[in-house]
């Protein structure tokens, strides 16, 4: 742990900060992120495209599997210095990230990352053309089955 003074305090107030924290561009400080189903339509497909055609919209889809929206917006309590200007009573979420498992100490661990329509449409339709030609094998594979079936 590193004794950081806390803003707007005397020295005397320092507080404890993991070596992460001290050495990080406060990452989890500059954006919201909220979980949202994953697309099962054209619907689903459709609104994730809206989101990102707005600036500062970004989609990810993190190493489990979840989906998430994400703004990019700066706590309005990050100081100037890269610390907590509330750190005593900042928000539990903010209590509950764990500095060994965050995105400085493990680096990013998304699936996949969206930050404009051209990147989402991209993977949308790879994904697309790998779901037709799966089909297409599956089709040939019942056509062969079927055809010994009448033969035997």
């Amino acid at each position: 742990m590193i004794r950081l003074p806390q803003a707007g305090f005397a020295s005397a107030d320092a507080i404890e900060v993991h070596h992460n924290c001290a050495r990080c561009a406060a990452h989890c400080c500059h954006y919201v992120a909220t979980e949202i189903d994953p697309p099962t339509s054209a619907r689903d497909i459709d609104i994730i495209r809206w989101y990102l055609m707005h600036p500062g919209v970004r989609v990810y889809v993190d190493a489990e599997g979840c989906w998430f929206l994400q703004f990019a917006s700066t706590c309005r309590y990050l100081g100037d210095d890269g610390r907590c200007g509330i750190y005593e009573t900042r928000p539990q979420i903010c209590r509950d990230l764990q500095p060994t498992a965050c995105e400085f100490a493990l680096g990013p661990g998304d699936r996949h990352y969206f930050t404009c329509l051209e990147e989402f449409d991209q993977w949308h339709d790879e994904r697309q053309r790998l779901r037709r030609q799966r089909g297409r094998k599956r089709d040939r594979a019942v056509a062969r089955n079927g055809r010994r079936g009448v033969e035997g």
